[in-house]
């Protein structure tokens, strides 16, 4: 197995929304899941998410979050900041989707990271990734 970025233990000090039990996860990159990567909680083994950059599904989703969600992450440029979405895989491609309305924020120099909740912008907590 190639690792294409080293993993990263990321500290969400709220944690996930459903699992505030879980605030430390591994970020595993590899090769053959790209584009999707995995989050894996270090507390409990049962828990681990698909994730994705939003961005390869909506064209211009960073600027959907407000600045100050970025700056609560001591992030000043939102482009130094990586975003993520959890995925559900379908029965099908056409099924699976990607939750675009509670995006985890994450500043990979501090490895903090953040679950936001997105109002107001009429993407859905199921948006197709195709």
């Amino acid at each position: 197995m190639k690792t294409i970025a080293m993993e990263s233990i990321i500290q969400f000090e709220e944690g996930l929304i459903g699992f505030y039990d879980c605030k430390r996860f591994l970020l595993v990159e590899r090769e053959e899941m790209a584009p999707f990567r995995w989050l894996q909680s270090t507390e409990r083994p049962d828990v681990g998410f698909l994730v994705i950059d939003p961005s390869l599904v909506v064209s211009g989703y960073r600027a959907v979050i407000p600045n100050r969600e970025w700056e609560s992450l001591g992030l000043n440029d939102r482009e130094a900041g990586l975003v993520l979405v959890t995925c559900s895989v379908g029965p099908t491609t056409a099924e699976s989707t990607g939750n675009l309305q509670a995006p985890l924020l994450v500043n990979y120099e501090t490895k903090a990271g953040k679950q936001v909740i997105l109002t107001e912008t009429g993407l859905a907590s199921r948006h197709p990734l195709l």
